[in-house]
Parts: C-alpha cells; structure tokens; sequence
C-alpha cells in the first residue's frame, strides 16, 4: 500500500491485551440469578456509554453499578470488577510503536474511560517504568471520554483527522471491532479488522511490507 503517511491504532486487543468477558464474570459473581437485570438498568440508562464519552464521573459510574443490583457492591469491588479486563502489554510492541515512528505518524484512537486510562497509566509505570507513555510512543492520543466522541460515531474519525492534520487517504487503522473498522471506511480511512489473539506486528506487516 503505497502513499499511507499515518497509523491508527486501536488500544484494547490490538496494542494491548484484554480478556473482555472477565468484568462480566466478576459481576456475575456478585449479582448472581440478577445479573441480567442489573445489567439490563445500567444498560437502559446508559451509564456505559455516558462513561466512556465523560457524561458521568467516576464517582457517579461507580455509584451507578454499586446499586444497580440486588446487594449494593463496595466501591472497591466495581473497581476491582471494572478494572479486571486487563492482560497487558508485552515490550515488543513498545519496540514497533518506536520503529513505526521512524517512518509514519502513529496514532492512538481508543474508546476508554477514566478508570482504565488510569488504570494503564499506573501499568505502565509498574510493568515497563514508562512514565507518560503517550508522549514516548505516539504522535497523537484520542480517548473518547477526553474527547466526548466514540467509535463507531463518524464524528470521531473526523474530529481527528481534522485535529491531527492528517488526510484519511493517507492513513491506516487497526481495530478489533467490524463496527469501527467499517465506520472508518466510511470517511476514507483504510481501516483493517485485526482479530483478538493475533500479533499486530504480523498484521501490519502484511499491509505495509
């Protein structure tokens, strides 16, 4: 693929590994036969997705969860719950971010909330002692509770298209979603399913030899 100037990446399951189903688990443990249900009112309120694009803070989410059962949760067991998703992130791809500089502007375009974005940051730190990570490894760093925007929202690729003063033709994403891949197809991005599992550095390899 000639031309391409910009990478985009994903944070969950491309650069960073996630076991998504373990929150699930967690509260499953907690809320037993009424799992479903509680589900389903946090759902209806929207508290996920108002979460992730800074409609609620951090506290108001954790009340939200702690109640929306038939037991109210300790803080800290949202928390704990919330927070259980994360694998890691191994050196290697610290090391492709770095090489990828040399040659492109690299992105990171993520939907995120702040418990995770802390939760990371203090990963970093403890894991790899990267202190401020988006400024050592990125050009440009997207979170859609910071930005108000998520995928699989048009505006998002968009808003930073614009904000980065990239052109969509000359860039490339990576996502482990069909949804955000699509959507980013739609405003001309080259936008590339990366499956859960797989190694990014061999995807990327494929589609920029």
């Amino acid at each position: 693929m000639q031309h391409i100037k910009n990478i985009i990446f994903d944070f969950g399951n491309v650069l960073f590994d996630l076991d998504l189903p373990a929150t699930e688990r967690a509260f499953r443990i907690f809320w037993g036969d009424q799992f479903e249900q509680a589900r389903a009112k946090l759902v209806q309120a929207r508290i996920f997705e108002l979460y992730e694009t800074g409609g609620l803070s951090t506290q108001e989410f954790v009340e939200a969860i702690r109640w929306a059962g038939p037991v109210a949760l300790s803080e800290e067991q949202v928390v704990q719950a919330w927070n259980a998703i994360f694998i890691g992130m191994p050196r290697h791809r610290f090391d492709l971010l770095l090489r990828l500089r040399q040659q492109y502007k690299v992105f990171l375009l993520s939907n995120i909330n702040a418990l995770h974005e802390q939760w990371i940051a203090e990963y970093m730190v403890r894991e790899h002692n990267i202190h401020d990570y988006e400024m050592h490894y990125f050009d440009g760093v997207y979170f859609s509770h910071l930005i108000r925007l998520r995928k699989p929202e048009l505006d998002i690729y968009e808003y930073v298209l614009a904000d980065a003063e990239i052109q969509a033709r000359e860039s490339v994403f990576f996502d482990d979603l069909e949804s955000n891949v699509e959507a980013a197809r739609q405003v001309g991005i080259h936008a590339f399913l990366h499956p859960a599992g797989s190694e990014i550095a061999e995807h990327i390899q494929l589609i920029l030899p």
